[in-house]
């Protein structure tokens, strides 16, 4: 790749030295097919919507493109100009990820109109160094360009300029062959005429000195002079240009090789025309002669370097598009085969440091013969063949070391790696060339190219191995760094799925106290991320396993893994997995679950076939822990087109059982934990009476953390007197501690409301008078409400507050409403001396009271305002419902499996 010439001053696109070289490219343009097609490949590499070539003289030109509008291809570049300008300029690749916020770039129309928002150009550099035009590929919308891309631009702009310098070479070529023809015509370097009444050839001293000889020349017999000093596959050639000249037109044109007495050939052209009589009878031929070795040779030497720009651009252009190492090789061969190469090969190193090797189509039929003639079985697949690092041929050596070797025979080779001369004849090797393939100072492996003949290497020929190598060297860092960011991304998508199958595994078991909902949704999750169908079986308190769950990809095939689960856990022998894994904490891997296995697991043969109409090849189970004991076992199964389980769905599944143990753990323990506080509770809160006129229901739910019972309470019994007292309290606390003081308080009420017949607003007086006295310590809010039931009259409720929440009433007509007195008596514990108030409200038959403690209303996010509405709106939504499903419902709307309070709720519907 040239370098670009730096130049002085600011006004680089308008420098006339630029300018030329620019003008003696662009002039020579053939057309834009070449450049639409080098602009398409960019394009799709690169994975953009635009991409264009555009010359800069002293003004732009397009001369190729992909994706631009009709008419801009042969004209200026318009808005996108002063892109390829600012490249052109700075002599760099230009890349701008989101020119709208790019300060170079922001300002000007290609972005402004939206045209261009990501864009990346590489300059195009002529043979001489000069910046000629740019390379861009550009899209509307904004992208990150990465360090490959912009090195595969340039590559590909190094193809731009080959096409370019090629279609210039070729015009000089042709002009320099028409001068050639005009001063062959015209210089009379040798001068030679043939008589032929006498048939004497006489020679010039220069037409002499032409054929290696000294003096002018007669020659009195033409067949000896053509013996001697024309070479012999020339003479036919002179003697047909001689009989066409004397019968036809009378031109005389030959190019023929003249011998030298030395032994040296020189090439010749002799140009000639008959003299005629005045009876236009041919009697002689004058004629010149030049000497065009010099000429040929160096006709051929820049033809030679057109073929090897040619080569070289055209293995670039198909290298970019190559997908695979084992391609690389045979493009790469049609670049060789300019110096006679017969074949090739590609060896280079996955990224764990293996080497491997890909034949040419010819190489790969010789080593596929000489195999199948050894009988040795060897694999020529696309993958390559892995090669020995033992340093014993140049194509391992040149790969290690990064050394190359130029071997023009194979006693060459032999001779500094001795087992060439084992492997050489097999593979038909007469000559060959092993060359490092080497990115930014990184060994990727090695190109080597061989021939069935002797080859002696001239300096041009190892020019263009190399410029062959440095092609393939950077395809081969682009596939690998391809290979390497989709390994990369897809273990990322890998590692993503199975954080996000755990992250989802930890909210299943997390959003529920119920474990069969909890593993069932679990094994939902399990397949299919982790496996085909899965089951989830755990111990019950007497060691017995118990199925729970299950799941199949298929929900079509859910039931027949329902069937195989109830068949398999009371038919299981001690080598089932199930077992095993409950038995030994330890997961276990199945990688083939063969029929000597299942029979041994299932020795019901009824069993084994519901097992196999599921279609099971491979099996992981693993434990459920919690706090170091088994629990129970989750089962994985994958059918033939899945296979085994990875390494990373073990680790996962593992995980998942650890998490689904401490969720069934915790379950457990909380159902525990609920069962004895309800017991203790309710062992102190006695069931409800049943007066005429009135119905009374109850609940109480116990907090969701620890087996701790609380100070919420609720009371109703009928007084001496007739009235039904309803009382519902909360001492300040949630230990056994409130719990006692909620049983001493709750009895001292009960004797003083039934004994003296006091009002409620008296009853708390009371009460609280009496905690004082008896240094009971405690601090409550409480709720007592009288129902006065009068002949002839609707029912009152007489009530009195002590902090508490106010009772909810619910009207015959569905309308809700709150007894809020409209201020707020002291807690009890507080102050015993200051007064109390009751309050009344007439309750129409059909009327229901609700009495409830704060840990319904209030959560910790959710002020009482909030619950209390939201309570009002439940009620209303079941007003017409009967009591107990009217509590219920109450409760499922608004007392969450999580609460950290207890909940009392004492409700009563006046008949």
């Amino acid at each position: 790749m040239s370098v670009p010439v730096p130049l002085q001053g600011p006004d680089v696109l308008h420098d006339a030295h630029r300018v030329a070289a620019a003008r003696r490219l662009l002039v020579e343009v053939p057309g834009p097919a070449a450049y639409d097609r080098l602009s398409g490949l960019a394009a799709r590499l690169l994975g953009a919507d635009h991409a264009k070539v555009t010359i800069f003289t002293d003004q732009d030109t397009v001369v190729g493109g992909y994706g631009l509008p009709p008419g801009v291809v042969g004209g200026p570049a318009l808005l996108t100009g002063q892109l390829s300008a600012r490249v052109v300029r700075d002599g760099r690749v230009l890349v701008v990820a989101d020119a709208r916020a790019d300060d170079r770039v922001a300002d000007l129309p290609a972005v402004t109109s939206g045209e261009v928002v990501s864009y990346l150009g590489a300059p195009l550099v002529s043979a001489s160094g000069r910046v000629v035009g740019a390379l861009a590929v550009y899209d509307p919308t904004p992208r990150a360009w990465h360090d490959d891309d912009a090195a595969l631009l340039e590559h590909l702009a190094a193809s731009v300029v080959a096409e370019l310098e090629l279609s210039a070479a070729r015009s000089a070529i042709g002009a320099s062959l028409a001068r050639l023809d005009v001063a062959l015509e015209a210089s009379e370097v040798g001068i030679w005429e043939h008589d032929r009444r006498t048939g004497v050839v006489s020679w010039d001293e220069r037409c002499a000195a032409v054929h290696g000889l000294e003096g002018a020349q007669e020659f009195t017999d033409v067949d000896r002079m053509l013996a001697e000093r024309i070479h012999p596959d020339d003479h036919a050639a002179v003697r047909q240009a001689m009989a066409e000249a004397f019968a036809g037109s009378g031109e005389y044109v030959v190019e023929c090789r003249a011998l030298h007495a030395d032994g040296g050939i020189r090439w010749t052209v002799s140009r000639g025309r008959v003299v005629r009589d005045v009876r236009g009878e041919a009697v002689r031929v004058l004629g010149t002669v030049v000497d065009v070795t010099d000429t040929r040779e160096q006709s051929a030497r820049r033809m030679a370097a057109v073929q090897r720009a040619a080569a070289v651009a055209e293995v670039a252009a198909e290298l970019a598009s190559a997908t695979a190492p084992s391609q690389l090789a045979e493009i790469a061969l049609r670049g060789a085969r300019v110096l006679g190469a017969s074949s090739s090969a590609l060896a280079a190193f996955d990224g764990d440091g293996t080497l491997r090797l890909h034949l040419g189509q010819r190489l790969a039929d010789a080593a596929a013969a000489a195999a199948a003639e050894a009988d040795v079985a060897v694999d020529l697949t696309d993958r390559g063949v892995v090669v020995e690092l033992d340093d014993e041929l140049p194509t391992q050596y040149a790969a290690r070391h990064g050394e190359r070797f130029l071997f023009p025979d194979l006693d060459a080779a032999v001779a500094r790696f001795p087992r060439m001369a084992e492997v050489g004849p097999v593979l038909g090797v007469r000559a060959m060339a092993a060359l490092p393939l080497r990115v930014e100072g990184r060994l990727l492996g090695s190109f080597v190219v061989v021939w069935d003949t002797e080859h002696a290497f001239a300096a041009t020929d190892a020019e263009l191995l190399d410029a062959l190598t440095a092609q393939i060297a950077t395809s081969v860092s682009r596939m690998r760094s391809r290979a390497e960011r989709a390994a990369a991304e897809a273990e990322l998508m890998a590692a993503n799925r199975r954080l996000q199958l755990l992250a989802e595994a930890g909210q299943v078991l997390s959003g529920s106290l119920d474990i069969t909902e909890q593993l069932d949704r679990l094994a939902d999750l399990v397949v299919p991320a982790l496996a085909d169908w899965c089951w989830i079986v755990v111990t019950e308190e007497q060691g017995r396993l118990q199925e729970v769950a299950w799941a199949h990809r298929d929900p079509g095939r859910r039931e027949d893994v329902a069937a195989y689960v109830r068949a398999m856990v009371p038919g299981m022998s001690d080598e089932h997995a199930a077992r095993v894994v409950t038995r030994t904490g330890r997961p276990l891997v199945v990688p083939e679950l063969d029929p000597e296995r299942i029979a041994r697991s299932l020795p019901d043969p009824a069993d084994q076939e519901t097992l196999l109409r599921l279609g099971p090849r491979s099996a992981l189970i693993v434990p459920l822990v919690a706090r170091g004991h088994v629990i129970g076992a989750l089962g994985t199964a994958n059918g033939a087109e899945r296979g085994p389980h990875t390494p990373e769905e073990l680790e996962t599944a593992v995980e998942v059982g650890r998490r689904a143990g401490l969720a069934l753990q915790s379950a457990r323990l909380y159902a525990q934990q609920r069962d004895l506080a309800e017991v203790l509770q309710h062992s102190m809160l006695t069931a409800p009476p049943r007066p005429p006129g009135s119905e009374i229901v109850v609940r109480y739910r116990p907090a969701s953390e620890g087996a701790e019972i609380g100070g919420d309470w609720y009371d109703a019994f009928v007084e001496a007197g007739g009235h039904t007292v309803l009382a519902i309290g909360d001492v300040v606390g949630h230990d056994r501690h409130a719990a006692a003081m909620m049983g001493q308080l709750r009895g001292l009420l009960r004797g003083i409301a039934y004994a003296g017949d006091p009002s409620p607003a008296e009853a708390l007086t009371r009460l609280d008078r009496a905690a004082v006295g008896l240094d009971l310590g405690a601090m409550a809010t409480a709720v007592v409400a009288r129902l006065e039931r009068r002949p002839g009259e609707p029912a009152l409720l007489r009530w009195s507050s002590a902090g508490h929440p106010p009772p909810v009433v619910v009207d015959p007509d569905g309308g809700v409403r709150l007894l809020d007195p409209g201020h707020a008596d002291l807690l009890l514990g507080v102050d015993p001396g200051r007064p109390r108030t009751d309050c009344t409200a007439v309750l129409p038959a059909g009327s229901t009271v609700l009495l409830h403690t704060d840990g319904l209303v209030e959560r910790r996010d959710r002020d009482l305002d909030a619950g209390t509405a939201e309570l009002l709106a439940v009620l209303r939504d079941t007003a017409g419902l009967p009591l107990e499903e009217l509590c219920d419902r109450v409760l499922a709307r608004l007392f969450l499996p999580d609460a950290e309070d207890d909940v009392a709720l004492l409700a009563v519907r006046v008949l």
